[in-house]
């Protein structure tokens, strides 16, 4: 029951980012912030993304986080406090994925 009033806060009340709050597509245009991104700058995007995803940094920022967050957060938490830290990782690493998926998916 706490960990279902603790996630309704986290929604609601504290409003927590998501990546509608950065990017979003509608009837086929891709906004960045409340400003349509042009074709260019959506090429200039994917053409990072796809630099970035190649890069070794890549897997160090994502695969590397998400092992910790996993170890210390679901093998050995003890609270739940630890338990919401490693899902508030995991979800960091959500929408940042998210963003990467609205680009590349247009």
């Amino acid at each position: 029951m706490r960990q279902r009033i603790i996630n309704w806060f986290l929604g609601r009340i504290f409003n927590v980012t998501n990546h509608f709050d950065v990017i979003r597509e509608s009837k086929g245009v891709i906004y960045l912030g409340n400003k349509p991104l042009s074709k260019i700058e959506h090429d200039n995007l994917i053409s990072e993304i796809k630099a970035l995803e190649n890069m070794r940094i890549w897997s160090i920022l994502n695969e590397t986080v998400k092992q910790a967050a996993f170890e210390r957060g679901w093998k050995n938490s003890k609270t739940i406090e630890e338990l919401n830290i490693a899902k508030t990782e995991y979800r960091t690493l959500e929408v940042q994925q998210s963003i990467i998926n609205v680009i590349k998916g247009k």
